[in-house]
């Protein structure tokens, strides 16, 4: 690869007329091309090897930088590895946190259960109802409906009357035949 040329030769031949002249024009040139000149290179075999090697080591250096850098990122985002020791504390302060967790619920269904005992409902409505439930409002709301089923579908006495109120001391002060008849007429209420 010691020297590389490119020779062009043109040859042309025209007959040419010019004042009854006859001549012959030959034309030979030695042309190159200007571009394969330019990237065309003459160095010896040893230059070319050394090229290349440096070449390949340069493009060498570079990829293993980027590989250090990524696995120095990796490094960083990669969570460090726990000992067993703090593998069981984490175990057990999360069996703890749970069963804190199950306590708690645990309590706010109790004191549930106690407001509404002490609201006059049933107890078992604690499972049905939200721990932050307001006990005073559901309380009314049940009375309202047993009220308002009550009026619609339970007894209401026809033949008593709201004037026919009797105190003990009256009653008391009764003939027996009157007491008699008041048990036999309102038995439920003799009974208090």
């Amino acid at each position: 690869m010691e020297g590389n040329t490119n020779t062009n030769t043109n040859t042309n031949t025209q007959d040419v007329n010019t004042k009854g002249k006859d001549s012959k024009n030959t034309n030979t040139t030695d042309t190159k091309d200007t571009k394969d000149s330019k990237d065309t290179v003459t160095m010896s075999k040893a230059d070319y090897e050394e090229k290349i090697k440096d070449a390949e080591e340069k493009v060498r250096n570079e990829l293993s930088n980027q590989i250090k850098e990524l696995e120095e990122k990796i490094k960083e985002l990669t969570p460090a590895e726990k000992t067993q020791a703090e593998t069981e504390l984490e175990n057990r302060i999360a069996a703890l946190e749970a069963s804190e967790n199950e306590i708690k619920i645990q309590k706010n269904k109790l004191d549930m259960q106690e407001k509404l005992a002490a609201k006059g409902l049933d107890k078992e409505l604690s499972d049905y109802i939200k721990d932050d439930a307001d006990v005073d409002k559901l309380t009314s709301l049940v009375d309202g409906i047993v009220k308002s089923r009550m009026k619609s579908n339970g007894y209401v006495p026809n033949d008593h009357s709201s004037d026919d109120k009797v105190t003990i001391e009256e009653f008391n002060k009764w003939p027996y035949s009157k007491k008699a008849e008041f048990a036999e007429k309102y038995p439920e209420s003799y009974k208090d």
